[in-house]
């Protein structure tokens, strides 16, 4: 009796445990996406694309229609960011799917997660530095006096790498947990 009790609370957690990962991935999969989606929308978009250089990156000189190459200087440098952030969704995606196939417990997720921090963690330090070398891309054929190097940070920077260095150690520690837990199944 027992036994079917725990078989069927076992399917339970099980079906829990694909649900919640489900949500998680297509969560994970619609961030990515939407990721995707405001850059080229940004930069198609000469308005916003003026406002984002004002606000975001911090531009105060005057912009106005951008040069060609200024332009492509800035997109490369913003999809790099951009770029980081689609693939550590794209692998936090992954590793829900490995959760919901019932493999939790497994170095590989362990090293997963901290892929998942590393990257970022690359995409805190990316950003502001993008940010700044977006702003002299944006103003390098403004007339002299008008050309601009703008620094900025902003709270969502800092906690992009307290979530990056937050999932490398607890990669870290999930690592050292499934060590543990085999090295205790062997003794049983």
């Amino acid at each position: 009796m027992t036994s079917l009790a725990s078989s069927a609370q076992d399917r339970s957690a099980m079906a829990r445990l694909r649900r919640v990962s489900m949500v998680a991935r297509i969560l994970c999969i619609a961030a990515a996406a939407l990721m995707a989606f405001g850059a080229v929308w940004l930069w198609r978009n000469p308005e916003q694309l003026a406002a984002y250089a004002r606000g975001t990156i911090g531009v105060s000189a005057p912009v106005g229609p951008f040069s060609e190459r200024g332009y492509w200087a800035a997109l490369t440098l913003g999809l790099v960011p951009a770029g980081l952030f689609v693939a550590a969704m794209l692998r936090l995606s992954s590793l829900f799917g490995r959760f919901g196939r019932g493999r939790v417990l497994e170095e590989e997720n362990a090293q997963r997660l901290a892929r998942v921090g590393w990257l970022l963690t690359a995409m805190g330090v990316a950003t502001p530095l993008a940010r700044a070398l977006q702003s002299v891309a944006l103003t390098f054929d403004n007339p002299s006096g008008q050309k601009q190097l703008a620094i900025t940070l902003d709270p969502g920077t800092f906690g992009v790498l307290a979530a990056g260095a937050a999932l490398v150690a607890f990669g870290l520690v999930l690592k050292e947990a499934v060590r543990l837990a085999d090295e205790n199944q062997s003794f049983v």
